[in-house]
C-alpha cells in the first residue's frame, strides 16, 4: 500500500479499478486501492477515509463505482465511526443531493441502532 499516494490519485485510482470489467483481485495492479480503503484493517485512518470518500463522489463516478463506495468504505466509516461523524454526515447529506445519494446505498452492517436511525433520516431513497 503506497502511502505517499496523494487522496486525489487515490480517487482516481478507485474509480478506474472499480469501474474495470476485470475483477479487482490481490494480483490486480490496483489492489491497494482496496486494501487502503478498508477502514476496519486502518481504524487510525477514519478522517482520511472520510476525505477520500468525498473526493470520489466529486468525481461524479459512474453507478458502478458508488455502489463499491456505498458498500465499503462509506459504510464502513459509519459502522464503525459513527459517533465521530455523524453529525458531519448530516450536515452532508442536507447540503450534496449526490451524498445524500451515496447514503441510500450503505447497508446497516454493524452500525448502531442510535446513529443507523440518523443515517435513514439523513439518506434519500435506499438503493
Amino acid at each position: 500500500m503506497d502511502v505517499s499516494v496523494s487522496i486525489e490519485q487515490w480517487a482516481d485510482a478507485y474509480i478506474a479499478a472499480y469501474s474495470s470489467q476485470d475483477a479487482l483481485t490481490p494480483a490486480s495492479p490496483l489492489w491497494w486501492v482496496f486494501e487502503r480503503s478498508l477502514l476496519p484493517l486502518r481504524r487510525d485512518a477514519a478522517e482520511e477515509i472520510w476525505n477520500f470518500v468525498l473526493a470520489v463522489l466529486a468525481k461524479s463516478p459512474p453507478h458502478e463505482v458508488l455502489t463499491n463506495l456505498a458498500a465499503g468504505p462509506m459504510e464502513d466509516l459509519i459502522a464503525y465511526e459513527g459517533d465521530a461523524f455523524i453529525e458531519r454526515i448530516e450536515l452532508h447529506a442536507r447540503r450534496d443531493p449526490a451524498f445524500r445519494h451515496l447514503l441510500g446505498g450503505v447497508w446497516k452492517n454493524q452500525t448502531p441502532p442510535k446513529i443507523w436511525q440518523r443515517i435513514e433520516a439523513a439518506r434519500g431513497t435506499a438503493w
